[in-house]
């Protein structure tokens, strides 16, 4: 079932009401799990990049599963729920487990809301503490910031990145706010 949804949403979505195009496949090892960070422009850039991806668990808002329907399909779709705001450690354990041992790819949007940028919010460190955690490689992922219904949308997947964080030196949260700047660096092109 989850294919088949998964091939309407990239004909429907991809195709038709967007036409998306995606560069740097080629820098995915898909026999092997990654974490892959992603600006957040709309509320469609985790379909354009699930549609894309296989075996791909996505890191949500909460919000997102209080109306049950819809927080069904999401579950169904590899989603789960984050609390954004809080200290939410049994969700980030789940993630490190979804990349570990379910050996899923995972992504996440570490600005944690749409046009971060131009909202100057700084991103999170929880993608790379995750990343780090499950000592996994990090994609980084760029969407066009600047689309409309029925334009070209561009997703850029970037080469992999080794982080510089390892689990001796994870507690240091200076250097997980580097890291993430660095990686944030990456997928906007600076």
């Amino acid at each position: 079932m989850i294919k088949v949804f998964k091939n309407v949403v990239k004909i429907i979505l991809c195709r038709i009401l967007y036409r998306v195009e995606y560069e740097g496949k080629e820098n995915i090892d898909m026999n092997k799990s990654c974490v892959f960070m992603a600006n957040h422009v709309s509320s469609m850039d985790a379909a354009f990049i699930w549609s894309d991806i296989y075996n791909l668990g996505i890191m949500a808002k909460e919000e997102l599963f209080k109306f049950k329907p819809l927080g069904w399909i999401f579950k169904k779709a590899g989603a789960f729920p984050i609390a954004r705001g809080k200290k939410d450690f049994g969700h980030v354990f789940h993630a490190v487990n979804v990349v570990t041992k379910e050996k899923k790819n995972l992504l996440i949007f570490p600005e944690g809301t749409r046009k971060a940028r131009l909202k100057n919010v700084k991103a999170k460190n929880g993608a790379v503490y995750i990343a780090a955690t499950a000592g996994v490689e990090v994609i980084p992922v760029h969407i066009t910031e600047d689309f409309k219904l029925f334009g070209k949308v561009k997703v850029t997947y970037g080469m992999p990145i080794k982080l510089e964080i390892t689990k001796e030196n994870i507690k240091d949260k200076e250097l997980l706010t580097k890291e993430t700047a660095r990686i944030m660096d990456i997928i906007y092109g600076r």
